[in-house]
């Protein structure tokens, strides 16, 4: 038996002794090449050939002990074939632990995306708005920030609807993003985000009439409330994505139309959020 089959042989063995679902997936696509100094190590994880090279000094086979100065006897290099094979195994199913994790926290996103626009779709129902389609795009552009966070063309999106269409509902937007976005602590293309959010709430501001917004005890209230709910999204969820802190802007949106109900019910669902999400997490993505 080559040395090649004999690796494969024996990291097929140190998978069989961990009955697992990763263990049974990955006997079917493992194989061993080598090149000069290394032993290759492939399998196929999510439909993604991953490759594992060790140096050939880490294992032994058919060494012959009357040739070389320092011999092992057989039970030193079996320890050494087995430590080895098993920091291998370690690797790849630590490998595909990632890959699992990084889909379900992007189901996990999703799920959150759809809960924020089908909330915001009823708001918006039982609203008198007479533009309905802006807030509830704005919801559902979300997803894009979701799928390119490290890119900006969520931002030029937002940019692009304040040319074509002003709305009071991304000035609040915008300003909450801002804000999100100069404490935001990963810098992929910081300043060009705000700069793009900057231009599109001035336009806005620029097109609209903010005479009509009534700085009152409601709009105080709802600043206080906004600040609550933010206060216990940092502390109860942390969220990766900035827009879940965003979300209070809404409530600012229908104020501005007047909705003083619905501005109070959807800062008290805000509130709620961290709540809902957190009791995802536990009952399904993380579990």
């Amino acid at each position: 038996m080559s040395k090649i089959k004999s690796l494969q042989y024996l990291l097929l063995d140190t998978l069989s002794k961990r009955v697992n679902k990763i263990s049974n997936n990955l006997a079917q696509t493992l194989n061993v090449k080598e090149d000069k100094s290394y032993y290759i190590i492939s399998w196929i994880e999510k439909s993604e050939l991953k490759q594992f090279k060790i140096e050939k000094n880490k294992f032994i086979f058919y060494q012959r002990n009357d040739i070389e100065n320092n011999p092992l006897d057989l039970s030193q290099s079996l320890t050494l074939n087995n430590k080895n094979a098993n920091l291998i195994i370690d690797n790849i199913v630590k490998e595909g632990k990632k890959i699992d994790k990084t889909i379900s926290f992007f189901k996990k996103y999703l799920s959150q995306v759809f809960i924020i626009i089908t909330s915001l779709i009823v708001a918006v129902y039982f609203s008198d708005l007479d533009n309905k389609i802006i807030p509830v795009t704005l919801g559902a552009i979300l997803i894009l920030d979701l799928i390119e966070k490290k890119k900006i063309f969520f931002y030029f999106l937002i940019l692009a609807m304040s040319l074509y269409k002003p709305n009071y509902f991304i000035i609040f937007y915008g300003i909450f993003l801002i804000i999100f976005n100069f404490v935001e602590p990963i810098f992929f293309f910081k300043k060009t985000k705000i700069f793009l959010i900057g231009t599109s709430v001035v336009l806005n501001c620029y097109f609209l009439d903010l005479s009509l917004l009534n700085f009152d005890s409601h709009f105080i209230i709802l600043f206080l409330l906004s600040v609550i709910m933010t206060l216990i999204n940092f502390t109860k969820y942390n969220s990766n994505y900035n827009w879940i802190y965003c979300l209070p802007s809404f409530a600012f949106g229908f104020f501005f139309n007047n909705e003083i109900v619905i501005s109070y019910l959807w800062i008290f669902y805000c509130i709620l959020i961290p709540v809902i999400f957190n009791f995802l997490d536990k009952k399904i993505f993380f579990k």
